[in-house]
């Protein structure tokens, strides 16, 4: 008879072998976590241009209805629109413009607690509110807001607690201030003054010293332009991100000339161009200067820091401030010069 000799096995690992899968799966975790995140970047910057591109397809949408006019506040002076009856008979255009953004907050956002609002231009940060409207959305809503814009999409999450101050980082002096319930319903987009502003000088609407100031005269002309006024719409922008957000360690002001942002053109493309590709732009009031718009960046806690990571720092308007305007253009051909408009 012939005895079969077995093998015993304990079916366990020893210390060593222990560690040496340890460090396989570690090794690994290495190799694999930063293909993660960049395909998750890859990803939000995906959204980004396509919340972009939508906007573009809704610009187009909006002007084929309205006479070929760009989307902005249409409410003038003495227009009586609103249920609510402070909201009415605004005795300037930029009150009346005013108005109706507090009117589509009540309406798209069930916000009858905003009041009134004076003592702001809503065209700068909040005329996507207008496109918003004509889309019958329901406010805050995500495609306004970049998906790296992880600050006010924390507003959007709970307007009511951003208005107890709950949800930090936010503006300078917003918890309890009545006034300031708009922040929310913002976006990480703005729309550039040529989508808005068709005055002659002087009555244009013209940056102030810092990044988020402006002066408009009383006298300026607002809203009705037209898509049509376009002259190079491929190259022209329409709308921009404010911040480089998907390129790089940290977020920079699109006022850098390295900033690398979205950008919607007139043509309703999208792309990501860099900042000091494009021409320099102008200072609206002075057209015949070859000097262009320049102001100091100083942020505020909840946005990005200045690169030199002092207080303020000068930078260029670029296509927030097109030379031109709509007849202007910003990428791949040398600036209009349109004279004396």
């Amino acid at each position: 008879m012939m005895l079969r000799m077995r093998r015993q096995f304990s079916g366990g690992f020893t210390l060593i072998e222990l560690l040496v899968v340890i460090a396989i799966i570690a090794l690994l975790i290495g190799i694999l976590l930063p293909a993660l995140g960049e395909a998750r970047r890859t990803g939000r910057l995906g959204v980004c241009l396509a919340n972009m591109k939508q906007i573009g397809t809704a610009t187009h949408s909006y002007a084929a209805d309205y006479q070929d006019r760009i989307f902005a506040f249409t409410w003038k002076k003495g227009m009586a629109l609103s249920k609510w009856p402070e909201l009415n008979n605004a005795t300037t255009d930029l009150v009346a413009a005013a108005n109706q953004a507090v009117d589509i907050f009540r309406r798209r956002a069930d916000r009858e607690d905003i009041p009134q609002i004076l003592g702001w231009i809503p065209h700068v940060y909040y005329t996507h509110l207008v496109i918003q409207d004509y889309l019958a959305s329901r406010l805050p809503e995500k495609l306004v807001a970049c998906p790296e814009d992880r600050v006010r999409l924390l507003w959007q999450t709970d307007p009511k607690a951003f208005d107890l101050g709950m949800l930090q980082p936010c503006p300078s002096g917003v918890p309890g201030d009545p006034n300031q319930k708009r922040w929310p319903y913002s976006s990480s987009y703005d729309t550039t003054t040529s989508a808005y502003d068709r005055g002659k000088r002087p009555d244009r609407i013209t940056q102030a010293g810092v990044h988020n100031g402006y002066f408009v005269p009383n006298s300026a002309n607002l809203g009705n332009t037209k898509l049509g006024d376009v002259q190079f719409p491929a190259d022209k922008v329409h709308m921009h991100d404010r911040y480089q957000r998907h390129t790089g360690k940290t977020q920079i002001y699109f006022g850098y000339p390295q900033a690398k942002v979205p950008l919607l053109m007139h043509d309703s493309s999208v792309n990501i161009f860099s900042t000091d590709d494009c021409n320099k732009g102008w200072v609206p009031t002075a057209p015949t200067s070859g000097a262009p718009t320049t102001y100091t960046y100083q942020p505020d806690v909840w946005e990005a820091p200045t690169l030199n990571g002092q207080p303020g720092q000068t930078v260029t308007g670029y296509y927030r401030w097109s030379r031109g305007f709509l007849r202007g253009i910003d990428f791949n051909g040398t600036e209009v010069y349109t004279g004396q408009p």
